[in-house]
Formats: structure tokens, C-alpha cells, sequence
């Protein structure tokens, strides 16, 4: 049985007879012969493109048009210089004045003899059939004695009364392109083969792979779990930045994905490369955290510090920071947005393309803290991204020193953008636990400022209000000058979270778009009331708002207690009568500073 199927399609009568003498050369093709010229051979093709052929033989102006016409691979038949020379020994043994008409890709062969030999031989070839009419045109003045041509031509200088001879493939040159057709079936099917293995071994070994083409079409993925869903993530992130690194978790599963763009025969491509990773328990990553850029974003435009134009004061010293090229202490009191500042440094840094990787030190569970601690897999152990050490000050001096020492041994900061924070209401001074960092480290300092010390604070209110009515769809309130000099008096110990309490407080109690200075005293003296200190050292969790829902006020009350054990979950955990994993439950849904 033959291993390939060829549809061979005949100009010409003749040629059929010469094709059923040769095929039998070729047991590995099996030859199916058509005869039928342009239009008739197109026909018979498509007729018989259901019949699962490989490869499709003709010649001249018919090969032409089925190249243009099928998908199937085109073998052409040529006129060779031996079938020209027994063309010019039966037609023209005199040697007189011959002109050679035919389609130019068949001619190739008889152009070569014409312009090297002494033949007295014209070859006119044409690309199209409108281009005939012309070539005839000059030939029949051009006092030729003998035409050779191509079955198509024949029939048009008959039609002309101009005698014409037809020029014949032979056996040899049929020969030929059967040897041609079985080769190119012969690699196709080889190609084919290694495809297949190489698709199969794709789909068996990690990393996971999704192919999309330029316009979003999915060419290919090997994705078996959760495949709808990380799709639909890859899709949302088709666009953006050319080569970029991604982070989604999911459960007990981190999913690593790189993205990178590649151009094939001038068509671009998206390749996202999956890696996963998973933890024991759902606990294990606790107080660590992946965030793609989109998200960071998202997160630093919704919060007061963006909307009240914090960050225009510090771009510089960012700006100068950055250009240091050493780890980052972020110092200051509570609520004076040095979770918005390390998301800036993230965001106005070389890395973006990567995710912003977060360790909240006061989340950490013992399980998590030897993940970070030990695991390959942990952030410390990572390269090229930008890393946040969030509120080291909720780590004990143990806890805090051998932090210090792994990082330094990982050599993390030289691999990857370091911010470290702190809340502190002193600078970063030694014995200080942001001073560990700052001198082992070797890290630049950079203070957030408290919203007191703002020379613009009358503006800050006025962005703050704007913000708000805008999100709301509303016109933002009259400030009186009374109670404007309330809010420009106030000593604002919470800096920014209190900022944004106590405005919407007095905003809520406004009338006719009017807030006066008896609604900023009642939000003031709320604030006041609502809070008490019950431990030592001031931090965003030593007092507590009871004006709010009860769940908010326990979430505030476990942050008390593990910051008054030094990050300790477990001794909080048996103060509070409770689980760790509630602990670690309860403080997970907390807001940032």
C-alpha cells in the first residue's frame, strides 16, 4: 500500500499517458491523474480535494493557479532542455526561427538553453492569461516559421489561424516531479512526526504553557488545572508590557506566570509560561503576599494618601532613593502612608514587570515565618523582584536579628529592590528594631512626614473632599473658615487614616452642601471619645474606635495584644482564649496602614 496520495492534473492528453508510464516508478506515491486545462484542472482539483490527498503535480499556467487556489503543497512539471531539443528535432530539424510561448514558471529551463546556445530561439512567457493576447501579438510579426507552446497557448493561436506545436513534458521531466512530490511528503511527514512528539512531550512536562496569536486566539495550552480560569486571567493580560512577570493565588497554590512576545512569519505571539507551587496548608503562606502591578495600582489610587496629593512631596526623595540603588527604610508614625510610599517606590521603580512581593510581619505564623525562613521557594530567595518588609517593629529582637542575618547570607539585596518599614515615631535610631535593618543593611533612609507638619493642609482637605464627592457622584461640600480653622488646628495623631475618619464623618452630617464648624467639632469629638490607649508604645493599633462594627473592633483589639507580644500569635492566641488559626483568620481581612 503507497504511503502518500498525489493528485496529478494534466494540461494535456499526451501527458496523461506519460504519467501512467511513470508512476509506477514511485510505489510509495499513489498517482491519481485528472486532464483538464486552468479552469478545467481547478475544478478537477477541488473535486477531489476531499479525497485526503498530500500533494497535487501540474504544470505550467494550471499549476500556477492551483498554487493560488489550494493549501495543498503545488509540484510543478517543467519543460526540460531535453524535451525541448526533441520538440526542435521532430518540429523544426531545419533550424529556422522558432518562438517559444508558454507560462514563465514552466519555461525556466527552455530560457537558460535560448540564452546560451545558437539556437535561433525567442521565449515569450507570460505570468497571467490576459498577457497572451499581447505576447501573439508580437509574435505573429515577428516572421517566425515554427511555435512552440504550452496547450493553452495552442488553442489561442489556432484561433489566431497561426500554427502552433504543442511543447511536451517527457518522461524524465515527469519523473522528476513525482521524485520532488514523494521528498516533499517524505520531510512533510517527518516534520509531522517530530511535531507530535514534541507536542507530546510539551503537554507532560512543566511549565505549563499558553500560546495566543497577536489578535487573542488561543493556539495552544497544555493547562489542565483550572484551566477556564487561568485563561481567562491570561486574557485579561494580553495587552500591557511586552515581557512581564505575573503572580495569582489561588488557595493553597501560587501561580508563577512569565510573558514573553515573539514574532513568526510576521505574525506576533504571546507566550505565558505557568510554574505552580504549593503550600502545606492554607496557613503557610500567611503574611506573605504576591501583587501584580495592576493590582498595586489599583491599590495606592484608591487611598487617601493618592487622593489627597501626599505623594508629590516625596517624588524627589523616591526619585533620590532609587538612584542610591541600596535597600529602602521607610520610617514614620502611624497613618502616614508608608504602605502608599513603598507601593510608589514599587511603581515608579525598573521592576513593575514583576509582582510587588509583601511580607506583613505581624501576619506571620510560625509556619509561614520557617517557610520564609527555609523553603526554596521563599521571597528571600527569589531574584529581580521588588520586595516589602512590612511593620518590622511587630518582630521581637530574635525574630528581627535573624531576619537580618538570612537576608544578608541570601545576599537579597543585591538581587532584588529591598523596602523595609517601620512604625516608629522617633528616626531610625540604634536599638531601635528599623535601626537593625538600616545599619546592617546599609539602607536609605526615607521619613513620611506627618500630616501636621503639611504647609499645603487646607489644600489636602479641599483634594480629600473633591475625591470623595467625585467618587460618589456629588458636588463636594462648602468648608466654613471656622470650620476649616478646626480641622487646620487639629494635631491629627493618626495622620491620614484620622484625616479621611474625621472628614467623612463631618460630611455625613452636613446640611445643604454646607460643612460648618459644629460638624467637624461633633467628628472631632468622636474621634476623641471613641478612643482610648491601653499600651505602651503609640502604633496604629493602641487605640480603638468602639463607634464601628464589632468585627472591626475584635480585628483591632488582636492587633493590641500579638503587637504587645512582639508578633508572638501564639502567646496572643492563649491571652485572647482563642486558636492561632483564628488569630491568623482575624488579622488576615485587616486594612493596611
Amino acid at each position: 500500500m503507497a504511503d502518500f496520495r498525489a493528485l496529478l492534473i494534466s494540461p494535456y492528453h499526451d501527458l496523461v499517458d506519460v504519467a501512467r508510464e511513470v508512476a509506477p516508478d514511485y510505489p510509495e506515491l499513489e498517482v491519481t491523474v485528472h486532464e483538464g486545462d486552468l479552469s478545467k484542472g481547478l475544478a478537477a482539483a477541488l473535486g477531489s480535494i476531499d479525497s485526503d490527498f498530500d500533494v497535487v503535480i501540474s504544470r505550467g499556467g494550471t499549476a500556477q493557479m492551483l498554487e493560488d487556489e489550494l493549501s495543498l503543497p503545488v509540484i510543478e512539471i517543467d519543460v526540460s532542455a531535453t524535451d525541448l531539443l526533441e520538440a526542435l528535432a521532430r518540429h523544426n530539424p531545419q533550424g529556422r526561427r522558432t518562438a517559444v510561448i508558454g507560462f514563465s514558471n514552466a519555461l525556466r529551463a527552455v530560457s537558460e538553453v535560448a540564452d546560451f546556445s545558437d539556437f535561433d530561439l525567442d521565449v515569450y512567457g507570460v505570468s497571467f492569461e490576459d498577457e497572451l493576447p499581447i505576447v501573439l501579438e508580437d509574435v505573429a510579426s515577428g516572421d517566425y516559421e515554427v511555435i512552440l507552446c504550452d496547450s493553452f497557448s495552442r488553442d489561442a493561436c489556432a484561433e489566431r489561424g497561426m500554427t502552433a506545436h504543442l511543447l511536451s513534458s517527457g518522461a524524465r521531466s515527469v519523473s522528476d516531479a513525482l521524485r520532488r512530490a514523494l521528498d516533499l511528503c517524505q520531510q512533510t511527514q517527518e516534520v509531522r512526526t517530530q511535531n507530535h512528539v514534541l507536542w507530546q512531550l510539551v503537554r507532560s512536562l512543566p511549565p505549563r504553557v499558553a500560546l495566543f496569536s497577536g489578535s487573542g486566539r488561543l493556539v495552544y495550552t497544555n493547562l489542565t488545572e483550572r484551566r477556564p480560569e487561568l485563561l481567562g486571567y491570561l486574557r485579561e493580560h494580553l495587552g500591557g508590557e511586552k515581557d512581564e512577570h505575573l503572580a495569582l493565588q489561588r488557595g493553597r497554590r501560587t501561580y508563577r506566570i512569565s510573558k514573553s512576545t515573539f514574532e513568526q512569519d510576521g505574525e506576533a505571539y504571546l507566550s505565558f509560561s505557568i510554574m505552580t507551587s504549593s503550600a502545606p496548608s492554607n496557613e503557610s503562606l500567611a503574611g506573605i503576599e504576591r501583587r501584580n502591578r495592576d493590582a498595586v495600582e489599583r491599590s495606592y489610587h484608591e487611598s487617601v494618601f493618592h487622593a489627597v496629593g501626599a505623594g508629590e512631596e516625596l517624588s524627589a526623595q523616591i526619585s533620590g532613593a532609587l538612584r542610591a540603588g541600596k535597600p529602602i527604610a521607610l520610617e514614620g508614625e502611624v497613618g502616614t502612608g508608608k504602605a502608599r510610599i513603598a507601593e510608589l517606590v514599587y511603581l515608579t521603580g525598573p521592576w513593575t514587570s514583576r509582582p510587588l512581593v509583601t511580607i506583613d510581619c505581624p501576619l506571620l505564623t510560625d509556619r509561614s515565618w520557617g517557610y520564609l525562613m527555609d523553603s526554596p521557594n521563599s521571597p528571600l530567595y527569589g531574584s529581580g523582584e521588588t520586595l516589602w518588609v512590612k511593620a518590622v517593629h511587630a518582630l521581637d529582637d530574635d525574630a528581627a536579628r535573624r531576619l537580618v542575618d538570612v537576608m544578608r547570607q541570601t545576599g537579597i539585596c543585591e538581587r532584588d529592590r529591598v523596602i523595609v518599614s517601620a512604625n516608629d515615631s522617633e528616626d531610625a535610631t540604634e536599638g531601635s528594631v528599623i535601626s537593625l535593618f538600616v545599619e546592617y543593611l546599609r539602607c536609605h533612609v526615607l521619613t513620611a512626614p506627618p500630616l501636621r507638619r503639611r504647609r499645603d493642609l487646607r489644600r489636602a482637605i479641599g483634594l480629600f473632599l473633591d475625591s470623595e464627592a467625585r467618587h460618589a457622584g456629588t458636588v463636594p461640600p462648602l468648608v466654613t473658615d471656622e470650620a476649616m480653622d478646626l480641622l487646620l488646628g487639629h494635631p491629627w495623631p493618626r495622620n491620614y487614616i484620622e484625616l479621611r475618619q474625621v472628614l467623612q464623618r463631618a460630611s455625613a452630617t452636613t446640611e445643604e452642601g454646607v460643612m460648618r464648624a459644629r460638624d467637624v467639632r461633633e467628628a472631632l469629638d468622636r474621634e476623641g471619645a471613641a478612643r482610648f490607649s491601653s499600651l505602651d508604645t503609640p502604633s496604629e493599633t493602641s487605640s480603638i474606635d468602639l463607634l464601628r462594627p464589632l468585627r472591626e473592633i475584635e480585628r483591632d483589639i488582636v492587633r493590641m495584644v500579638v503587637e504587645k507580644y512582639g508578633g508572638n500569635q501564639t502567646e496572643a492566641a492563649r491571652t485572647l482564649g482563642v486558636s492561632r488559626t483564628t488569630i491568623w483568620r482575624i488579622l488576615k481581612d485587616g486594612p493596611c496602614a
